[in-house]
């Protein structure tokens, strides 16, 4: 396969008031005079910059003054600074003393003394900004400064993360670095009782998903007692600290936040509700009837006839002769069935079922249940069910048990719960794009911190395949030739269905692999461990992107490192960052290259003309001249990441209106 000579090396990450001085020096943030006059004078980001620059040679003092002193005598500052946080000290005054602590604590415990780049980064978090942060510069590590200090006011720390794995390993790792500096950790997970969350809680610093923070603020929302019918608003006493609730609350509090993967909890999940609803159980047979029946519809009508689909708008309508289909294809009767309206609206959501929801992207099947998977992680997500008999629709097509679902008692979505902390920062290595919106959102600036070291990956250009079968066997051919060289790769996918579909593709041409997806994802660890030897091919879901650090061995960083191979373009370029970031890690060679073809599913956002027309084009003819069409690709995803952010300000403008409205009329704005 034609193998381009051109390529550019992806520079480090520049801040936007100017270039940085050279990473190579040591001073990578420019003379203390310079950072002086730009903490009072620049930009708001800028000023953060510097501010935090200016106390990386306090930290190093004070951290060379801990570093004489035993372990209990740490132990013993830690208990003193304390008392000194919770008697009404400033933190950031005690910050160059927690940091420098907090460094020999990770030396001592960890093998790791955190380079001046992550002291800044963590800095900037405690400011209640975002720092983004070059993917594989140690975030982990990052976290546990800013943890450390926002603790010691014993009002309770919480670190979110975007899964369950993430959260476990982070908590457990650090862990025994704050018990050496007399901070209790606490790890929340799906399906813990109340009594193991309240511990959790109680804790200094605790680990979980934002989803487990969002869902554990709801069902304190339902434990108020007299939550309805009261004269003034139910939460007042409760504000005042004199409510009686029915039974424990489990959170203390929205003290300090600090959100790992902050974008995509931000701006990817911002949108997505969370919900709690009431028991799931069996449908009855009359319950169960209309999802049926729709189903068996709608495999009898044709799109553009009966309906009018919009994928990229989500827009769906039944045409006049798909109406008079509903109602004269011996519709149900009886108490479930006999409104038109209901009977439209049970066509509709099993149109959506069956023509934008696909098994093995969208959702699996396992163990007859719906298990939906995260778009944009590409994990599964067992705790969430759609709404409006959407649900309901899927599992009639899949032939699986209807299940049904009392109407939800309380929601929040993302964007509306990490608003209620006092404090808010976060980190992510893909955030600079989107920080206007983030700052008018969240009230934090997004803040770019340096790397350590030059970055050294190589980005490939993208190339162009009329279809999907000549990409992928372009993929494979490609595989061959870096195997040759004894160079891992990382194959990323966008769906399990793919990611299975090339399998079969590199065991045909008798190329062993690995595949990680959300059908296996208790091997997670293990694949990711193996991931960065000599010759190891892997093909994975989004699972490989955020949070993933792939370890190169010795012979790999010699051969050229990690090879990232993208096998589509996804909606929104921070993903593609994210899966281009496995590679050329904290300095280690590595390379990225993507390969298209002109069926992707994201030219669906061109609109169904002009993607239509793309496909058509044959398939037929040289690399150079369907990489013409790059262009196109830039298109929809501007297109696509447009139209996210306009529903995203739309959403956040309703919720805002409707919780005035529910606090006007004395009721819990959270809870139905």
């Amino acid at each position: 396969m034609e193998q381009s000579s051109t390529h550019r090396v992806e520079e480090s990450p520049k801040h936007d008031a100017g270039k940085l001085e050279s990473l190579n020096r040591t001073d990578r943030f420019g003379t203390q005079w310079k950072n002086q006059l730009v903490s009072w004078f620049g930009s708001p980001w800028d000023r953060r910059l510097a501010y935090a620059a200016l106390q990386v040679p306090k930290i190093r003092h004070w951290e060379s003054e801990f570093d004489k002193l035993t372990d209990f005598e740490i132990l013993e500052i830690s208990k003193k600074m304390k008392g000194r946080a919770r008697g009404g000290e400033s933190l950031d005054k005690m910050l160059p003393e927690a940091f420098g602590l907090a460094s020999v604590a990770c030396k001592r415990i960890l093998g790791m003394r955190p380079f001046d780049v992550q002291l800044v980064a963590g800095a900037v978090i405690h400011g209640g900004a975002l720092a983004e942060l070059a993917t594989g510069e140690g975030k982990t590590l990052v976290a546990s400064l800013p943890a450390f200090l926002n603790g010691l006011a014993g009002k309770g720390v919480h670190v979110a993360s975007v899964n369950d794995y993430l959260s476990r390993r982070d908590g457990e790792w650090l862990k025994p670095v704050f018990a050496a500096l007399g901070m209790t950790t606490g790890i929340l997970q799906q399906q813990m009782s109340d009594v193991d969350r309240q511990n959790a809680y109680k804790c200094d610093i605790t680990y979980a998903t934002a989803s487990e923070y969002g869902f554990d603020f709801l069902r304190d929302r339902l434990k108020i007692a007299d939550g309805k019918g009261a004269e003034s608003p139910f939460w007042s006493p409760w504000l005042a600290g004199n409510a009686t609730p029915t039974s424990n609350f489990v959170q203390r509090g929205h003290h300090f936040a600090l959100v790992d993967e902050a974008d995509n909890i931000f701006i990817d999940e911002a949108r997505t509700p969370l919900i709690i609803s009431g028991q799931v159980r069996p449908a009855t047979a009359e319950e169960q009837v209309v999802y049926l029946w729709a189903d068996d519809l709608v495999q009898r009508m044709e799109a553009g006839q009966h309906f009018i689909f919009n994928p990229q708008l989500q827009k769906l309508e039944l045409t006049a002769l798909g109406k008079h289909l509903v109602r004269y294809s011996n519709p149900p009767s009886g108490p479930h069935g006999d409104a038109l309206d209901k009977l439209h609206e049970a066509m509709e959501q099993a149109i959506q079922a069956h023509y934008r929801f696909k098994l093995n992207q969208h959702y699996l099947v396992d163990k007859n249940k719906i298990v939906i998977i995260d778009e944009f992680t590409g994990r599964r997500m067992p705790d969430r069910h759609w709404r409006d008999g959407l649900h309901q629709a899927v599992e009639a097509k899949e032939k699986i048990p209807v299940t049904h679902s009392d109407e939800h008692a309380a929601q929040i979505t993302f964007q509306s719960y990490f608003r209620l902390y006092k404090k808010l920062g976060g980190m992510t290595g893909t955030a600079l794009q989107n920080r206007l919106e983030i700052r008018r959102v969240y009230k934090i600036w997004v803040v770019c911190v340096p790397t350590n070291k030059p970055i050294l990956r190589e980005l490939w250009p993208d190339k162009v395949y009329p279809n999907e079968d000549a990409k992928f066997d372009a993929i494979v051919d490609e595989i061959q030739k870096l195997k040759t060289d004894g160079r891992p790769v990382l194959i990323g996918t966008r769906s399990v269905d793919k990611s299975e579909i090339l399998s079969q593709k590199l065991h045909d041409a008798g190329l062993i692999h690995q595949v990680l997806n959300a059908k296996n994802h208790e091997l997670e660890a293990k694949i990711i461990e193996q991931a960065g030897q000599l010759g190891r091919i892997t093909i994975a879901t989004n699972m490989a992107g955020r949070g993933t650090d792939i370890k190169p061995c010795k012979e790999v960083i010699a051969a050229g490192g990690l090879h990232v191979l993208g096998t589509e373009r996804h909606e929104s370029i921070r993903i593609d960052r994210q899966l281009a970031g496995r590679a050329g890690r904290q300095g280690d060679p590595g390379s990225a290259q993507f390969f298209l073809s002109l069926d992707d599913e994201l030219l669906e956002g061109l609109g169904q003309g002009r993607q239509m027309k793309l496909k058509n084009l044959g398939i037929s003819g040289s690399i150079r001249e369907w990489n013409r069409y790059l262009s196109m690709f830039k298109l929809a995803q501007h297109r696509v990441e447009r139209r996210h952010y306009l529903s995203r300000v739309d959403l956040l403008v309703h919720e805002k209106q409707r919780q005035e409205i529910l606090k006007d009329l004395g009721a819990d704005p959270y809870v139905d």
